[in-house]
């Protein structure tokens, strides 16, 4: 079970109480998605290749539009049978927040390449794949906490529920 700030952050992200209490691995698991995505930025800017950023800009946006991202699929296809460590689990609005933030940046990228311009590539590509390494490392997501201080936080999340008067 994920206890402490590790659950908080994961909390904030939008992981449910009960995956998080299902999953003891849930910490390790929850790491793929923004290390996948920072090491699959990296890669990029070592080929430079507008069309690898647009094409990684929209399997970032499938994180965005649905519970699991092209990352979370793969692994839970072609990792998860390999290692046995069971699946990532769908994940909530803050970090499909998240990972709309990060395609909109891989697509800037990609269009910083056709327009041969220099600070649309390197800009919003060390901004993400910053970002994103530090959510692997640390589990604190910079999207999920923007996510947070405009919607509020997600229920369950951080002592607080949404919704529900304090009547103390």
């Amino acid at each position: 079970m994920v206890t402490g700030k590790t659950r908080q952050l994961l909390l904030s992200q939008g992981f449910p109480s009960t995956v998080l209490d299902g999953m003891p691995r849930i910490a390790g698991l929850a790491r793929w998605t923004p290390l996948a995505c920072a090491c699959c930025g990296v890669l990029g800017l070592v080929w430079g290749n507008g069309w690898y950023f647009l094409l990684l800009g929209f399997m970032t946006l499938t994180g965005g539009m649905t519970d699991r991202s092209v990352y979370d699929r793969l692994y839970n296809v072609l990792i998860m049978p390999i290692i046995g460590r069971g699946p990532i689990p769908p994940h909530g609005t803050p970090r499909r927040f998240g990972c709309t933030i990060g395609a909109m940046m891989y697509l800037l990228c990609g269009a910083g390449y056709f327009t041969h311009n220099a600070y649309l590539i390197y800009i919003p590509s060390c901004f993400i794949i910053t970002f994103a390494a530090i959510a692997g490392l640390t589990q604190w997501c910079f999207a999920s906490a923007i996510y947070g201080a405009l919607f509020g936080p997600p229920d369950g999340c951080c002592g607080e529920s949404r919704g529900v008067e304090d009547r103390t």
